[in-house]
């Protein structure tokens, strides 16, 4: 006589002599429990809900942030991105280059070039497109020449730069008074031609200049009183449309 089969899953009396159900998977009685509702010893419905699964989202999310680490630790060490490696020579050219610009844009000489603007203090000379400019001396006055003639009074306050230019062209050039303006905090200041031509100076208009020749004259800013005392700069320009240019600072 062959033994009888086993039971089908489901929830059976406990054979420990508990009071609630226990389930029997098939083959084995497991560890989940229930209160008894059906009388002792009968067996539930084969139907009856197998007991829930346990849940795992903590133990599968804490997986899923280890294996992430790990990618990312085996992509940088593949990439040879560690912070003590040797720079590759493209990467340190380029920060050679970087740091010549920053040099050039800091103090790039006394010649203007599109990438130069000199920045120098009165005293110094500066070169803008082959002539180079030397601050003689600075001055302000209200009038200029005599007021009964051809002298002119100032709207604000006059400021009076005498200057010296050399040419280093090869051929004669002509100056023009528009070469030279005066910024005071932002604001530029044309220089006043008809000053000067009652007071006596000599003014730098439409004047030629033979190569290595040089000249001095005097340019002249009326200017509100209330920039005297701030700080100034005389930008020279090119004498044509270039746009290269230089500035000397001033004290009047």
């Amino acid at each position: 006589m062959s033994p009888s089969p086993p039971p089908a899953p489901g929830w059976y009396a406990d054979p420990h002599g508990g009071p609630q159900q226990r389930y029997w998977d098939g083959t084995q009685w497991t560890d989940h429990v229930q209160n008894a509702s059906p009388p002792t010893g009968a067996a539930a419905p084969a139907a009856a809900a197998a007991p829930p699964k346990k849940r795992h989202t903590v133990r599968n999310i804490l997986g899923i942030v280890a294996a992430l680490v790990i990618v990312m630790v085996v992509i940088s060490a593949l990439s040879g991105g560690g912070a003590d490696d040797p720079a590759a020579p493209g990467d340190a050219a380029a920060a050679k280059d970087t740091a010549a610009k920053g040099a050039t844009k800091k103090g790039c000489g006394t010649t203007a070039t599109d990438d130069c603007t000199p920045r120098v203090a009165q005293g110094q000379a500066v070169t803008v497109d082959a002539l180079t400019w030397r601050v003689q001396g600075v001055r302000t006055a209200t009038q200029l020449g005599d007021p009964d003639t051809f002298g002119e009074k100032a709207d604000g306050r006059f400021v009076v730069v005498k200057l010296s230019v050399t040419s280093n062209h090869d051929e004669a050039v002509t100056l023009t008074d528009t070469m030279v303006k005066l910024e005071i905090e932002g604001t530029t200041y044309d220089s006043d031609t008809t000053a000067l031509i009652g007071s006596g100076e000599t003014p730098f208009f439409l004047d030629d200049l033979g190569p290595d020749i040089t000249k001095r004259g005097t340019v002249v800013f009326d200017v509100p009183p209330s920039k005297i005392g701030r700080p100034m700069a005389l930008r020279f320009g090119e004498m044509g449309l270039g746009t290269s240019h230089a500035y000397v600072t001033i004290r009047p």
